[in-house]
């Protein structure tokens, strides 16, 4: 018979098996209180794993939004942008992000909510202007900046039978610089960013003179 069965809901940290005896030392924290806990059982039972439904992969391709290495939906950022995604006007909640319980998914709906009715509030809504485009005629259509895209901004598109080249969508684009960065031929350009502008900025940088002025190659220290 089973007697004195506690049912706890946490994130299971580490177990281990008590030296001295035959029971389980389990570590945890407990997401009602917010705490560590650490406690002994002669039987532990986990509950059931918890996996992404199989059209996540289509609802991906669809909204353009990213997954993480378990397959859930993955968030902009976990602490700072934890209900949005990196595709705007795509919000997450519940057990799409990931296993959650009822208070956490009633919590993180009420946040998408909130965060759904601003721009809609406001009747507009705003964009990146520092988007990304592409010099099409040195385009090699390798397709390293569609792998690299994180707001999956970019596809390949067939101008000619067998040619193919990349197209960023301006309305996805958030101007990260990342496929910028990776292309070997160098043929996407951050609007803004470009090496004369930035080359520009460099010039006034270092003929900049103010009175404040610490000289480069200059180093101090205090001991």
């Amino acid at each position: 018979s089973i007697s004195n069965c506690n049912k706890l809901i946490c994130d299971l940290t580490r177990f281990c098996k008590n030296p001295e005896g035959t029971n389980l030392i389990v570590k945890f924290e407990d997401t009602l209180l917010g705490e560590p806990l650490e406690a002994e059982f002669d039987l532990v039972v986990l509950a059931t794993a918890l996996v992404p439904k199989v059209d996540t992969a289509v609802i991906q391709s669809l909204l353009k939004i990213s997954r993480s290495t378990d397959g859930f939906f993955l968030e902009a950022h976990p602490k700072l942008r934890p209900v949005e995604t990196h595709t705007p006007g795509i919000y997450l909640c519940g057990a799409a992000q990931g296993p959650k319980d009822i208070p956490d998914t009633v919590a993180q709906a009420s946040a998408a909510v909130t965060q759904a009715s601003i721009p809609l509030l406001a009747g507009k809504i705003k964009v990146e202007p520092l988007t990304a485009y592409v010099v099409e005629n040195y385009c090699g259509g390798c397709g390293v900046c569609k792998a690299v895209c994180p707001y999956n901004a970019i596809s390949m598109v067939e101008f000619k039978k067998g040619k193919w080249k990349a197209e960023v969508n301006e309305a996805l684009c958030q101007g990260c610089g990342l496929c910028g960065a990776a292309c070997p031929a160098k043929t996407i350009i951050i609007r803004g960013y470009a090496d004369p502008q930035l080359l520009v900025q460099l010039d006034a940088l270092l003929t900049l003179e103010t009175d404040t002025a610490i000289p480069r190659n200059t180093l101090s220290s205090t001991k």
